[in-house]
């Protein structure tokens, strides 16, 4: 019976980490769409903006977890918004300090924008980062959630262990060969 208990503990922990998986894939792959799009519109140009070789942004992934820590206070739409502002804002600073600092790489330069500092976070970035958070918490993630729920657990494990190899696979070889687009 206790093996059981075990099988069945460590079924549900494997079933949260995949769904946090696909919540940091999905907010890597809308990063990377976003950015694609809006430095189309803005420079005319498409091209792969991230450290990695494919559609997705690392950043945007993290961004996407720290919100989604924030789900007990949906109640709160108000301090949730504050707080998406706050949380996306420490991600992106720590992210963007990191890069400049220990890796010499400048991903980003919001330095002629309203309230940045240091160029690597400003007003604009946050602002929009916690609308999008209220987007996620209010729409996406119930969707997301339902569409989950839905699908059998064993293709969902599948799934999450294809995504999590071509993941690792991406890090790996970008790390290797990749020199990424910087300011």
């Amino acid at each position: 019976m206790e093996n059981c208990a075990i099988s069945n503990r460590q079924k549900v922990t494997a079933d949260r980490l995949c769904y946090l998986f696909l919540i940091f894939l999905t907010g890597c792959l809308v990063g990377w769409v976003y950015e694609e799009i809006f430095y189309w519109i803005t420079e005319g140009l498409l091209r792969n903006r991230g450290v990695l070789y494919g559609p997705w942004l690392p950043i945007y992934g993290t961004g996407a977890l720290g919100i989604y820590a924030l789900k007990p206070l949906k109640r709160h739409p108000v301090l949730l918004f504050l707080l998406c502002v706050v949380v996306t804002g420490v991600v992106e600073y720590i992210i963007g300090y990191v890069g400049i600092r220990y890796f010499g790489l400048r991903l980003w330069d919001y330095s002629g924008l309203f309230l940045n500092i240091n160029g690597i976070i400003c007003f604009r970035s946050v602002v929009s980062f916690g609308i999008l958070g209220l987007v996620f918490h209010y729409l996406l993630e119930p969707v997301g959630d339902k569409m989950y729920h839905k699908l059998p657990n064993s293709a969902i494990r599948t799934a999450c262990l294809a995504l999590a190899a071509l993941f690792i696979a991406d890090c790996i070889l970008s790390a290797l060969f990749r020199t990424p687009i910087t300011y």
